[in-house]
C-alpha cells in the first residue's frame, strides 16, 4: 500500500466497512481507492486528499508520486521480487542475519558480493558450452592439490569445484566442473530483484537490519537450513555497523495533519438533516419504509431467479463447448484403442517403400502425359517396380522408368521452347559468387558444353539405356540455368511463378552433388537405391513444374471442385424434395381427414383406401427420385475418388493413402516427428464413460436441450454442493434425453488401455510410440483392406480430434467406394513373411518380367560388374559399327592389320597400331596431359563471351582447354564430414578426374573409326547439308564441330559417355549413301547388284540398263552420277582426249610412286605418326591390284580433288596426305594443272582469273570465318578483320598475311612435313615434273602452315628450290633467314601456356607505379606477336632476343619466390625445351641458368 499516514486522510470515519448498500441507493465511488460514499462531502474530501497528497512507494522508496503511480510501482516491485531465485533466499537471509548492518545499501553490496562468488547446494545452474541443459548442485569440494583454509572460511571460491547432476536426464550421470564454468540465469539473480527482496523482508530492530521473523521462519527455520548444509566451510565474518540512537527531538515530533487545508462542515450538515427529518410526517415515513421493503424483496427474488437461470445457461454452454469443441488428438482424454494393421513386408527396404509407391502412383496418374509409357503397358506393375529397385541391371525396368521420366522432361522442354525462345545466360559476375546463383551460372556452362562438343542441345541428345547415365548427368548439371528475362517472365506467367532457382535439379545438384560425381565414372544403375530414388523424385518434381502438367492438375482440381459443388447442391435439393414430400403428405391427410370424419360408414372405408392409395403413389414417386438421387451421388463420389490419394492422419500422425495403382488403404508411420512429447500427457477416461459420452446428441442444439432438461429439473434441496459430473447425471437421467437412444448399462467396466494401445503420447521420449522414431513397436508401412478392419478403424476414430475428424469424414463419405476398391488388394505381394513366400515371389517376378527383361545385361552372367557389362557391349557395338562403315563403303580404318585390331579390341588388349591425333590442331596422345592443364584464370571470362555458332569454334575458341561441366560441383555435407574424418579429400577428388584406361581405349577405337569415315558422308551438323568442296567456311565449321566431338570423346571417363559419342556420331552419318542400302536412282530397286554402278562421289547407285542410253560395260576411271555431274560440276572420262590425259597422268604418277617407295624405308617412323600418309599408302597398294575398286574418301587434299575429275587411279596414287586443303586451294590447283597440260596460258593470267573470281565472293575473314573482312592480303587475296590479325588500323603499304609469309621461305618439295628425308628424293625428280607441280606444292605448304599445331620442326637450311613466280621488287624468301611459321607457332604456344598470364599484355603504370623506373625497355608477348605480323623481324635472333628481354625484365623486377617470378621460370623452361626441339638459339636468363 502506498505510504501516507498523515492525519486527515481517513475522514469518512462514519462510513462503516460493513455498511450495506441497496440497488437504488445513490452513492459516490472513488475508482482509485475502490471506496463508496453515501455523502458527497466525504467523497469530495477523500478525492481531494488523494489528488493533493504526495505519495511514496513502500517497496522501492520512490517519492513524489501520485497514488496511482505509487500503486503501479509497488506492483512492478512485487513482480521483480518474485523473480528472485528461490534457492538464493535462504543464503540471503543467513547473510543478512549474520552481517548486522544498519545501512540498506551496505547490506545490498555485501549480499551481492557474497552471492556472485558462490553457488549453493540444491541450486539449479547451467554449464558453459552446454546450452539448454539444467543441472542441480549436489556437492562442493576443493580442487586437487589445494589446501583448506585455516579458519574454515572459503574466501577464494575460484578454487572450488561443483558436482552437478542433470535435472531431466539420468540421475546417476554426474559431472564435476570448476567455478568459472558454472552460470546462473540473468533473470533469476540481479541487483535489482535482490534489493527488492532484502528491502521487503528486513526490519530494523534497535537500529540493526534483521530479517522479518515470518520470512526467516519460512525459508530458514522450518526447512532446517544452515550454512553448512548449503555451502562448504563457515559463513564469512562481517564487521557490524555502529548503532545510531534516535534523536530525542525526533521522537517527540509529530507528523503534521491536513485538517487545516480542508473545510470541515460536518456539524452544520448534520443539523440540517436532523431538522429536515423532524419536519417530515411520521406516517409518510412509515408508508415509504414499507413500500421500499416490499419492492426490495421483489427485486431480490427476480435477481435470484435471473442469476439461477444465467448460471444454468452458462453451465450448459460450457458443457456443450467441452463436449463438441475439436482439440488436438494427443490432448484429448476420450480416445479409443486403434486397431493393429498388417505390416508390409516386401523385397524392398522400408525406407524405399514410400518413394516406390509414389513413383508408381505418379506414372499411373500421369500416364497420358508421360512419353514412352507404352513400354509398361500403360501401368508399371508391382513386379517391375520391385525388380527396378532391387536388381542391378543395365536395360532393366529401372532404365525404362528413368527413360520415361527424362524423355517426358525433354518433351516438355521442347514444348516450352516452341512457345517461348529459351536462351541461357550465366548472369552477372557479382551474383556468381553466391548460391544458388553460382550453381545456376555453372548450369549455363553445361548447356554451352553440349552445344560445343555435341552441337546439340541436351534435350536433343540420343537417349537409351546405355547413354542414359551421361545424358541424365548433363541434364541435372544443366538444371536451374539462368535464362533471359523474356523467358523468365514467361515462366512466371505460365508456370505459376516458377523461376530457375526453384528447379528441383538445382536443389539436387547443391545437396547431393556426390550423385553427379559418381555418374561421371559409373552408370546410374550402380548408385545406391536411395540415391536413385532421389534422382527419380527430382525428375518427377521437374515434370510437375511445367505448364502442361500444371494445366492437367488445375483441370483435375476444377473437376474436383465442380463435383463437390454439384454434390452439395444435389444433397440440398434432395433435402428440399423430402421436405416437400412430407408437406404434401400432410396436406393430403388434412384435406381428406374432415371428409372421412363426416362421411357415412359405407363410404368411409373407400375414402380411407383412396387416401392410402394417394399416399402410396406419393411414396413410390419419392422412392424413384431417391434411387435416381443415389445414382447421381454415387457417380459424383466416384469422380471425387478418382482424384483421391491422401485420406488424412490419425492421432499419432500416421498417414492414410488410397492408391489407384495398388488396391488397399496404406498406412505410413513416418519417422519425421511433427512435434515433441507432452510434458503432462492427459489421463484417458474409462471406456465406460467414453461409451456413455458417445451416445450423447451430436449437434449443439439437441445437446443443449438435453442438458437443460437434465439440470432444470434438479431439486434444490437434493443438489450437492459439489458439481456432479456429466457422466453420473447421464446414468441417472438418461430417460430425459428424448429422441436419443437409452444408455447401455455395462456391469463390468473394461480395463483401461495402455498408451501403446491408444497410440497416444506417454510423455517419455525414450518410450513413446508417437515421438520415438526408434521404437521397436512402430510399423513404418502397413495396410488394411477388409471391411471389418475398415469398420473397426471408423469406430475407433475420435470425431472431436482435429486430425481424426477429417480422416473419419473421408472414410465415412467414400466408404462404399473404398471397400469396393480395396477388395482386390494383392495381400500375397505385400506380406512376404517367410522365406518360401519370398522365393515364390522371386520366381513369379522372374517369370512375369523375363519376356521383356530377360536380356537386361545382354547375356552376361549374373554378378558381373555393370561397368564390365557396358564395356563388353560397347566392344560389340564398336566392331559392328566399324563393319557397317567398311561394308557400306563409307570409309576404311587406317591400320595395318585390321583383323588384329578387331581381335585386340575383343580381347581387351587394344592397340591403335598408330599414333592417335585428334581435336583442333591435332593433339597427340602423349600431349594430352599437357594440353589439358588447368587454365582457370581465364575460363569464366572466356565462357561469358563464348559464341554459340559453329564459326566461333573454328576461329577464336577452337583450342580452348576441355572443361567438364561437373568439375566445379560443391561437396555436400556428407562428403565434407567424410573428408574431415579420413583426411584425404583432395586425393579422392583427384582420383575421379583420372580417365580409366579401359574407357580411354574404347574412346580411342571409336576415334579411329570416326577419322576413317569420309567427310562427305556426314550429315548436319558434322557435315554439310549438301556436299560442296567449294564452301570452305562451312567445311571448316563442320570440321571444327567434329574436332570438338573428338576432344570430348577422348576426355570420356565412363562408358556411358563413349556410348553417347557413338550414338551422336551414328545419327550424323548418311546411311542412305551406304552401298549396303544403295538403290537405283531410276527404278528405285536394289535388285541385280552386279549390274549397278556406284557413284564415286555420293555412292548412289544406277543400273547400267536404266541409263539412257544403256551402258554396256563398266567405264574406266571414276564415274559420277548425273546429280553429282550437274550439281558439283564433275566430269566423267568419256572422250578420247580425257582418256589420253588420264593415261598421261597415270604414267606421271607412277614415277612419283616409285620415288615414294624409295623414300618409305627412310621415313618409316614419320609415316607411322601421320595417319593420312598411312591411308594413302594402303589405297595405292589396293589400286595397283584392283584398279576399279571404289574409293573411300576420309579427307580430301589438293591432288585428290584435282585428279579425281579424270580418273580414280590418278586420285589414289598421287595424294600428298600430309595436310588438308581448303576448297579454294583445290580450285587453284585445278586451274594450274589445266594450264600446265595445255601450256597455253601464262601464270599472270591465272592470277588475274583468281582475283576476278574471288572478287565476287563475300568478304569472309579467313581467321574467324565471319563476314565483314576489313583488309585483304595482297598475295592470297584472303580477307581478314583487323582484330583477328592484331592490327589497330589498316597498314599503309600492301598487307601480306601470315600464311603467305610462311610460304615465301625456301623449302624443298617433300611428302613428310615432320622429316628431312625427302630432300634427296625431290632432287632426283625430273625438272619438268617439279616445275609443273610447283603451285600445288605452294598451296600444300600454305595449308600446312595454316593448320600447323606446333609439332612440326622447320629447317632453315632447306632452301634448295624457289617456286615462287610472283614479280616483286622486294627481297625474296631464299634470302630471308626467318622461320616465320615456327616462330609464330612458338609464340602461340607460349601465349596459351598456363604460366604466361603476367606477360601477355604490357604492364600498366596504374597497376605497378615504379615498374618503368626500374625497367627501361619493357617487352611483352603481344608486342612481339604484333611485330612479327607487321614484318619487323628479319632474323630469328631478333625475335628470340625480344623473348629473352621479357624474361630478363621479369628477373630484374621480381624477387625469387614471387608468384610472377615463378610463372616466368616455368614459361622460360617451356621456351627452352621448345627451342631445343626446333634447333633455335635461346639464351636463358639468370632465373634458369642453373638448368643449362
Amino acid at each position: 500500500m502506498p505510504i501516507c499516514k498523515r492525519e486527515g486522510f481517513d475522514l469518512n470515519l462514519k462510513e462503516g466497512k460493513n455498511e450495506t448498500f441497496h440497488d437504488n441507493d445513490l452513492v459516490f465511488c472513488c475508482y482509485i481507492t475502490k471506496r463508496i460514499f453515501r455523502d458527497y462531502e466525504n467523497y469530495f474530501r477523500h478525492v481531494m486528499v488523494i489528488n493533493s497528497t504526495v505519495w511514496q512507494c513502500e517497496s522501492t522508496g520512490k517519492d513524489n508520486l501520485t497514488f496511482e503511480e505509487a500503486l503501479k510501482s509497488e506492483k512492478a516491485a512485487r513482480k521483480k521480487m518474485e523473480q528472485f531465485k528461490h534457492s538464493l533466499r535462504a543464503p540471503v537471509l543467513l547473510v543478512v542475519e549474520h552481517a548486522r548492518q544498519s545501512a540498506i545499501k551496505t547490506l545490498n553490496m555485501l549480499v551481492a558480493k557474497f552471492l556472485r562468488k558462490r553457488y549453493f547446494i540444491g541450486e539449479e545452474v547451467s554449464v558453459q558450452g552446454k546450452k539448454g541443459t539444467l543441472y542441480t548442485v549436489v556437492g562442493i569440494q576443493l580442487e586437487k592439490n589445494t589446501p583448506e583454509p585455516s579458519n574454515g572460511i572459503y574466501e577464494d571460491t575460484d578454487c572450488l569445484e561443483y558436482r552437478l547432476k542433470p535435472v531431466k536426464e539420468n540421475e546417476s550421470a554426474e559431472l564435476t566442473v570448476p567455478f568459472e564454468q558454472v552460470r546462473r540465469q540473468r533473470l533469476e539473480f540481479n541487483i535489482e530483484n535482490m534489493s527488492m527482496f532484502i528491502k521487503s523482508n528486513v526490519t530494523r530492530v534497535d537500529g540493526i537490519l534483521r530479517p522479518k521473523p515470518d520470512t526467516y521462519k519460512q525459508y530458514v527455520t522450518d526447512p532446517g537450513v544452515t550454512f553448512a548444509s548449503i555451502f562448504i566451510g563457515k559463513i564469512p565474518r562481517y564487521s557490524p555497523s555502529k548503532i545510531k540512537k534516535p534523536d530525542s527531538k525526533d521522537a517527540t515530533k509529530k507528523q503534521s495533519t491536513l485538517n487545516k487545508y480542508i473545510v470541515n462542515d460536518v456539524e452544520s450538515a448534520v443539523k440540517s438533516k436532523a431538522k429536515a427529518k423532524a419536519d417530515a410526517k411520521s406516517l409518510a415515513e412509515e408508508m415509504e419504509r414499507v413500500r421500499l421493503e416490499k419492492q426490495a424483496r421483489l427485486v431480490m427474488l427476480e435477481r435470484e431467479k435471473a442469476e439461477k437461470k444465467a448460471q444454468l445457461i452458462e453451465r450448459v454452454e460450457s458443457e456443450c463447448t467441452s463436449l463438441l469443441l475439436k482439440t488436438d488428438d494427443l490432448e484429448r482424454s476420450d480416445q479409443k484403442a486403434l486397431p493393429r494393421y498388417k505390416p508390409i513386408l516386401t523385397l524392398l527396404p522400408q525406407r524405399l517403400l514410400g518413394d516406390a509407391f509414389m513413383m508408381r502412383e505418379f506414372m499411373h496418374t500421369y500416364a497420358g502425359l508421360l512419353s514412352g509409357i507404352e513400354v509398361f503397358r500403360q501401368n508399371l506393375s508391382f513386379y517391375e517396380m520391385t525388380r527396378a529397385l532391387s536388381v542391378r541391371e543395365i536395360a532393366g525396368p529401372l532404365s525404362d522408368i528413368l527413360l520415361v521420366l527424362l524423355g517426358t522432361v525433354f518433351d516438355l522442354q521442347k514444348e516450352e521452347e516452341e512457345e517461348c525462345t529459351v536462351r541461357y545466360m550465366p548472369g552477372s559476375q557479382s551474383l556468381q559468387t553466391q548460391e544458388p546463383y553460382h550453381s545456376m551460372a555453372q548450369a549455363c556452362r553445361c548447356h554451352d558444353y553440349s552445344k560445343r562438343h555435341f552441337s546439340f542441345n541436351i534435350n536433343e541428345l540420343p537417349l537409351d539405356a546405355l547413354t542414359l547415365s551421361e545424358v541424365l548427368r548433363l541434364h541435372l548439371l544443366g538444371s536451374g540455368a539462368m535464362v533471359v528475362e523474356k523467358a523468365e517472365r514467361w515462366r512466371v506467367m505460365y508456370r505459376n511463378g516458377y523461376s530457375s532457382k526453384e528447379d528441383p535439379g538445382l536443389e539436387l545438384r547443391m545437396r547431393y552433388s556426390r550423385i553427379l560425381r559418381t555418374l561421371k565414372n559409373h552408370p546410374v544403375y550402380k548408385l545406391k537405391f536411395v540415391d536413385i530414388m532421389q534422382v527419380i523424385r527430382c525428375l518427377m518434381s521437374q515434370i510437375l513444374t511445367y505448364s502442361g502438367t500444371i494445366n492437367l492438375i488445375e483441370e483435375r482440381m476444377e473437376q474436383t471442385a465442380k463435383a463437390k459443388l454439384e454434390l452439395r447442391s444435389l444433397i440440398q435439393g434432395e433435402n428440399k424434395r423430402l421436405a416437400a414430400v412430407e408437406l404434401n403428405k400432410k396436406k393430403l391427410t388434412q384435406t381428406h381427414q374432415p371428409q372421412i370424419s363426416a362421411a357415412d360408414p359405407a363410404q368411409k372405408q373407400a375414402m380411407i383406401e383412396k387416401l392410402n392409395k394417394s399416399i402410396a403413389e406419393l411414396h413410390a414417386q419419392s422412392d424413384h427420385q431417391q434411387r435416381k438421387h443415389r445414382q447421381q451421388v454415387l457417380q459424383l463420389h466416384s469422380q471425387l475418388f478418382n482424384f483421391l490419394v491422401y485420406l488424412g492422419m490419425d492421432r499419432c500422425y500416421r498417414k492414410y493413402y488410397v492408391l489407384e495403382s495398388m488396391p488397399g488403404i496404406f498406412v505410413e508411420h513416418s519417422p519425421d516427428n511433427l512435434d515433441s512429447c507432452l510434458a503432462q500427457p492427459p489421463l484417458n477416461k474409462s471406456q465406460l464413460e467414453i461409451r456413455h459420452q458417445a451416445q450423447l446428441p451430436k449437434n449443439r442444439r439437441d445437446l443443449r436441450l438435453y442438458l437443460l432438461k437434465l439440470y432444470g429439473e434438479e431439486d434444490k434441496k437434493s443438489r450437492k454442493p459439489a458439481k456432479q459430473s456429466l457422466e453420473n447425471k447421464e446414468n441417472q437421467e438418461h430417460r430425459l434425453n428424448g429422441p436419443t437412444e437409452p444408455m447401455e448399462v455395462v456391469e463390468d467396466a473394461p480395463e483401461t488401455p495402455t498408451h501403446f494401445e491408444l497410440m497416444m503420447c506417454s510423455g517419455d521420449k525414450r518410450n513413446c510410440i508417437v515421438h520415438d522414431a526408434r521404437n521397436g513397436q512402430r510399423q513404418r508401412w502397413s495396410y488394411i483392406y477388409k471391411e471389418d478392419e475398415i469398420d473397426k478403424l471408423i469406430k475407433a476414430l475420435n470425431p472431436q480430434g482435429l486430425r481424426e475428424s477429417e480422416l473419419l469424414l473421408e472414410l465415412s463419405t467414400l466408404r462404399s467406394l473404398i471397400e469396393q476398391h480395396v477388395k482386390t488388394c494383392p495381400a500375397e505381394l505385400l506380406t512376404l513373411e517367410n522365406e518360401p513366400m519370398r522365393r515364390k515371389f522371386l520366381t513369379t517376378m522372374q517369370t512375369e518380367t523375363h519376356k521383356r527383361y530377360g536380356e537386361a545385361n545382354f547375356g552376361v552372367p549374373e554378378g558381373t560388374d555393370l561397368n564390365e557389362v557396358m564395356r563388353l557391349h560397347l566392344v560389340d557395338k564398336i566392331i559392328r559399327f566399324e563393319a557397317d562403315i567398311y561394308t557400306g563403303d563409307l570409309g576404311r580404318l587406317k591400320v595395318k592389320d585390321m583383323e588384329k585390331w578387331r581381335n585386340d579390341l575383343l580381347s581387351g588388349k587394344y592397340e591403335p597400331q598408330s599414333k592417335l591425333q585428334w581435336g583442333p590442331g591435332g593433339m597427340l596422345e602423349d600431349e594430352m596431359v599437357n594440353g589439358s592443364e588447368d587454365q582457370e584464370s581465364h575460363e569464366d571470362q572466356e565462357e561469358e563471351d563464348d559464341e554459340k555458332d559453329a564459326s566461333a569454334l573454328v576461329g577464336r575458341y577452337a583450342k580452348k582447354p576441355y572443361r567438364d561441366p561437373g568439375q566445379y560441383l560443391p561437396a555436400d555435407e556428407e562428403e565434407l564430414e567424410s573428408e574431415e574424418e579420413e583426411g584425404d579429400g583432395e586425393k579422392s577428388e583427384k582420383s575421379l578426374a583420372v580417365i580409366p584406361p579401359e574407357v580411354h581405349n574404347m574412346a580411342a577405337a571409336l576415334l579411329q573409326i570416326e577419322q576413317a569415315i569420309g567427310k562427305r558422308f556426314f550429315k548436319e551438323p558434322y557435315g554439310m547439308k549438301k556436299w560442296d568442296p567449294k564452301q570452305d567456311a562451312l567445311k571448316l565449321a563442320c570440321e571444327a564441330r567434329v574436332h570438338q566431338w573428338e576432344v570430348s570423346l577422348m576426355e570420356s571417363t565412363s562408358y556411358a559417355q563413349v556410348f553417347l559419342h557413338l550414338n551422336v556420331l551414328h545419327d550424323c552419318i548418311q546411311w542412305r549413301r551406304s552401298t549396303n542400302k544403295s538403290l537405283c536412282k531410276v527404278c528405285r530397286r536394289g535388285s541385280e547388284p552386279d549390274k549397278m554402278l556406284l557413284c564415286d562421289e555420293c555412292n548412289g547407285g544406277t543400273h547400267m540398263f536404266c541409263m539412257k542410253p544403256k551402258m554396256r560395260s563398266v567405264p574406266q576411271g571414276n564415274w559420277y552420277c548425273i546429280d553429282c555431274v550437274e550439281n558439283l560440276g564433275l566430269k566423267n572420262t568419256g572422250n578420247d582426249k580425257d582418256k589420253k590425259q588420264a593415261a598421261k597422268r597415270k604414267r606421271k604418277f607412277i614415277v612419283e610412286e616409285e620415288v615414294e617407295e624409295d623414300d618409305e624405308e627412310e621415313v618409316e617412323e614419320e609415316q607411322e605418326e601421320e595417319e593420312d600418309e598411312d591411308e594413302e599408302q594402303e589405297e595405292v597398294e589396293e589400286e595397283e591390284e584392283e584398279p576399279e575398286e571404289e574409293e573411300v574418301k576420309s579427307e580430301s587434299s589438293a591432288r585428290s580433288s584435282v585428279f579425281k575429275v579424270n580418273g580414280r587411279l590418278a586420285t589414289r596414287s598421287t595424294r600428298p596426305r600430309s595436310k588438308r586443303l581448303t576448297s579454294k586451294e583445290v580450285e587453284a590447283a585445278v586451274r594450274e594443272d589445266s594450264l600446265s597440260l595445255d601450256s597455253e596460258e601464262s601464270e599472270e593470267e591465272v592470277e588475274e582469273e583468281e582475283q576476278e573470281e574471288n572478287g565476287n565472293e563475300e568478304k569472309v575473314c579467313n581467321k574467324c570465318f565471319y563476314d565483314g573482312g576489313e583488309i585483304q592480303c595482297g598475295r592470297c587475296i584472303q580477307y581478314y578483320h583487323l582484330e583477328c590479325v592484331h592490327l589497330k588500323r589498316k597498314p599503309r603499304k600492301e598487307y601480306v598475311c601470315m600464311n603467305c609469309k610462311t610460304t615465301e621461305q625456301p623449302r624443298p618439295r617433300r611428302r613428310h612435313m615432320n622429316g628431312d628425308g625427302d630432300d634427296d628424293g625431290d632432287q632426283d625428280e625430273p625438272q619438268a615434273k617439279r616445275s609443273r607441280s610447283s603451285r600445288n606444292s605452294r598451296l600444300s605448304l600454305e595449308k600446312s602452315a595454316r593448320q600447323s599445331n606446333g609439332t612440326s620442326n622447320n629447317n632453315n637450311n632447306s632452301s634448295t628450290n624457289n617456286n615462287n613466280h610472283r614479280r616483286s621488287g622486294r627481297r625474296t624468301n631464299e634470302n630471308l633467314p626467318l622461320n616465320s611459321a615456327a616462330l609464330y607457332d612458338l609464340l602461340e604456344q607460349m601465349m596459351k601456356h598456363h604460366a604466361a598470364w603476367p606477360f601477355l599484355r604490357p604492364v600498366l603504370t596504374s597497376e605497378v607505379p615504379d615498374y618503368h623506373q626500374i625497367i627501361k625497355t619493357p617487352m611483352d608477348l603481344a608486342k612481339i606477336k604484333s611485330k612479327l605480323n607487321m614484318g619487323h623481324y628479319q632474323l630469328n635472333e631478333e625475335l628470340l632476343n625480344d623473348i629473352q628481354l621479357v624474361f630478363r625484365n621479369c628477373d630484374l623486377y621480381n624477387v625469387q619466390g614471387n608468384e610472377i617470378y615463378d610463372a616466368g621460370c616455368q614459361l622460360e623452361r617451356f621456351v627452352m625445351d621448345r627451342c631445343r626441339d626446333m634447333q633455335l638459339p635461346f639464351k636463358p636468363s639468370d632465373m634458369n641458368n642453373a638448368v643449362c
